[in-house]
């Protein structure tokens, strides 16, 4: 098999990687917290950490563990409820920094990180790094956040070493590098290597990053196909250095509740999705996005035995049906959540629910599809003329790319280097006003 390596100028890429963020985000609101050893964890029985801050992060404790673990060791730490709409206003301070004095290519990658592309803007700060500098302080400057950038030809070497100087740090990679710098680590340091994938390489003397690299390609395509490639090519220094602004766009749209009881009750859950299936809609008309695939995500409780695991918490029960147009009309997406709910329920008491869209495009994009064979068209459709108009252009010139002026200005008007995270966009609903209206309905 043959490996095709495109050359192109080389680029000048970073990674920011905003440190410690959900934590961060509460210490900037409230300087207080700066010397406690504070956790972000949601607010239910069963929380599990999201974000540790340095100072807990001495202790061993790290995201993902549950409090009670965190508990056992440090007996003083300090615990503070999820706020996304807090972290959504950060990251939009962030993202602007960056927009409006820097670059406007970027390509958003998390709520807390992003590739931006600098190539054309390093040269007048002297340095790559003392452009990094600037950027990282002016962050600090305008938010009261650290960060940490790493600096390369390509993404994933700017990702794989922006944590070398973390926090509030600059790294750098760069291809000839890699031997002395990415090779030595364990294979599963690598970016995009879980459990699952090191298991594989393990199995088959794969210990290094090194080992990775020098193995036979088609050995690595055998076992892990496409992604084994990839995987392989990074591991030798290649990696895309294109910056994507259209991947600043979501792929889906999700809410979920996570609840400080359980229910079976089944009014009581349908009132659930369509609160979901309300913000969900809320946030797609937003960024003008319609989707033709909808889900209800569900998590039962089990009271006997719980010892807590990382893998099997995980696990949800997702059922999913497809439409057949798109949309983003909340009562369409309420009904067919309820019914994939029906359809996927064992009558269990639930712990958490929620609805996702997703096989999502542009509304300027959502046109309806017209036969070209129908000679009788215009009556059968009614089109008015504008829609005439417009049918007569695209069949002269072959194109989708004709629209009215409306959907234009809206189109335009997206800020789409911060599509995914708009003001009060919360992801996980959890917040206990919303708990409350159902735990008061449950006790009345």
């Amino acid at each position: 098999m043959q490996i095709k390596r495109i050359k192109t100028k080389e680029k000048v890429i970073f990674l920011l990687d905003m440190d410690a963020f959900f934590a961060s985000c509460h210490v900037a609101r409230d300087p207080s917290l700066k010397d406690k050893n504070l956790v972000v964890a949601s607010p239910n029985r069963r929380a599990i950490i999201t974000t540790a801050s340095y100072n807990a992060r001495k202790f061993g404790i790290k995201a993902g563990m549950p409090i009670f673990k965190a508990e056992e060791l440090c007996k003083n730490i300090y615990r503070v409820d999820s706020d996304f709409a807090l972290y959504i206003k950060y990251s939009q301070m962030v993202f602007d920094v960056i927009y409006k004095n820097f670059s406007q290519k970027i390509e958003v990658a998390s709520i807390d990180e992003c590739y931006i592309d600098v190539t054309h803007v390093w040269k007048k700060y002297g340095t790559a790094k003392k452009c990094a500098i600037v950027l990282k302080n002016m962050v600090y400057e305008k938010t009261g956040l650290t960060c940490s950038i790493g600096i390369s030809s390509n993404k994933f070497l700017a990702k794989s070493c922006v944590d070398f100087n973390k926090p509030n740090g600059v790294s750098i990679l760069l291809p000839k590098d890699i031997d002395k710098v990415l090779w030595p680590l364990e294979v599963k340091e690598m970016f995009m290597v879980g459990k699952a994938t090191e298991e594989v390489f393990l199995k088959n003397n794969i210990f290094t990053i090194k080992d990775l690299a020098q193995s036979d390609v088609n050995k690595i395509y055998e076992l892990l196909g496409k992604r084994g490639l990839t995987l392989w090519s990074w591991a030798n220094g290649y990696g895309s250095d294109i910056v994507e602004k259209d991947e600043n766009e979501f792929k889906s749209i999700g809410n979920e509740f996570t609840l400080n009881y359980t229910t079976t009750d089944t009014k009581e859950i349908e009132e659930m999705i369509y609160e979901l299936s309300l913000k969900i809609c809320d946030r797609a008309n937003k960024r003008f996005l319609k989707g033709k695939t909808i889900s209800i995500i569900l998590k039962y409780e089990n009271e006997k035995n719980y010892n807590f695991n990382a893998t099997e918490h995980k696990k949800h029960k997702h059922h999913q049906a497809g439409l057949e147009q798109y949309t983003a009309e909340v009562e369409k997406v309420y009904s067919v959540a309820k019914n994939c709910f029906y359809n996927t329920w064992t009558g269990e008491p639930i712990l958490l629910i929620g609805v996702r869209l997703s096989n999502l495009i542009d509304d300027i994009n959502d046109k309806k599809q017209l036969s070209l064979g129908d000679v009788n068209l215009y009556e059968r459709t009614n089109l008015n003329d504008i829609q005439k108009i417009i049918y007569d252009l695209e069949l002269k010139f072959g194109t989708k790319k004709i629209f009215t002026g409306d959907k234009l200005i809206k189109y335009n008007k997206k800020n789409r280097g911060q599509s995914k995270y708009l003001e009060n966009d919360d992801v996980h609903i959890s917040n206990k006003q919303v708990v409350a209206k159902w735990s008061k309905e449950k006790k009345d």
